[in-house]
């Protein structure tokens, strides 16, 4: 088995932002607690967007639940019962008024809340809450100062390998559903990247969501997705009898449109499509013809 050694800026800077929360804990506030650390760790996410999302969800979710908890103890008692039953009302409380989302963050507060070795609850309950607003806002302005995320060139990488597989492999994926689908779990990934780009565009550190690059990029991982598509179609009508001489032309099409995939250079149109099929079959010709369409509809954007 081979592992690889790879530190990516994200470990790094959860790392920092640890650091950081822990000092603020230890040597500003003179609490040795790890709550600012957890916070920061959970805060570290791969765009600026989520992680302000996971700020709102963390610091209220914490509240919640250490109002919850105070409530019920305050009420009944500090017992293990007790403590699993504020649990329970800090969950409740969070579907009732639909934010499930902090659901996680509520329950944690409690917990750790009554690790304390005092009676002093309440104390412990506020100074945890402002820990756990440290250890968040450390993550944000780490991952927002310190090497801020940008996924274009990893991307453009991953495009680059995919589409070169495509073009190479295409006649073999075809004809082997599980390759065809790891393909499609490439492209998924890609288009998630896009989406992490577009939610960041609107900080100015890491906007590119309206940059030309990003836009042509992407165009890119959306003609991958229009081939991947053709590719599919053409797979899953593999039964579909063809002569040699439409299997021919079909891929002769193919190969042509691969010529212009990756330097988008479409120089060349014609009005009618080079291959056919016989009348009966004229519903799977729709859907191979339409996904072949989208392809070139695509790279005609891109020239």
């Amino acid at each position: 088995m081979k592992f690889q050694f790879r530190i990516g800026l994200r470990t790094i800077k959860t790392g920092i932002a640890v650091a950081i929360a822990l000092s603020f804990s230890w040597y500003v506030f003179g609490i040795y607690s790890g709550m600012g650390a957890v916070a920061a760790i959970v805060a570290m996410q791969p765009t600026i967007h989520r992680s302000f999302k996971i700020v709102f969800n963390r610091i209220l979710g914490t509240i919640l639940g250490l109002v919850c908890g105070l409530a019920v103890v305050a009420t009944l008692g500090a017992n293990p019962l007790t403590i699993g039953l504020a649990v329970i009302v800090s969950l409740v409380f969070n579907s009732m008024i639909g934010r499930t989302d902090m659901s996680t963050f509520a329950a944690f507060a409690i917990v750790l809340m009554f690790e304390s070795p005092t009676a002093d609850y309440v104390h412990y309950a506020l100074t945890r809450s402002l820990l756990t607003v440290v250890g968040v806002l450390s993550a944000v302005a780490v991952n927002y100062i310190v090497f801020p995320p940008h996924y274009e060139d990893r991307l453009l990488l991953f495009v680059k390998k995919t589409t070169k597989q495509l073009m190479e492999d295409w006649r073999s994926l075809v004809k082997d559903d599980a390759k065809l689908l790891t393909v499609r779990k490439q492209v998924l990934k890609h288009e998630e990247m896009i989406i992490m780009l577009q939610e960041d565009q609107k900080y100015p550190l890491v906007a590119s969501g309206q940059s030309k690059a990003f836009i042509q990029l992407k165009q890119l991982v959306d003609l991958e997705d229009k081939f991947l598509l053709l590719l599919e179609s053409i797979a899953s009508h593999r039964d579909l009898p063809m002569s040699d001489e439409q299997e021919k032309i079909l891929g002769q099409e193919i190969d042509f449109l691969l010529s212009h995939h990756y330097d988008v250079i479409f120089s060349h149109e014609r009005d009618q499509p080079m291959f056919s099929f016989d009348q009966e079959v004229s519903e799977v010709k729709d859907i191979i013809n339409g996904h072949l369409l989208d392809y070139r509809e695509q790279l005609e954007k891109m020239k």
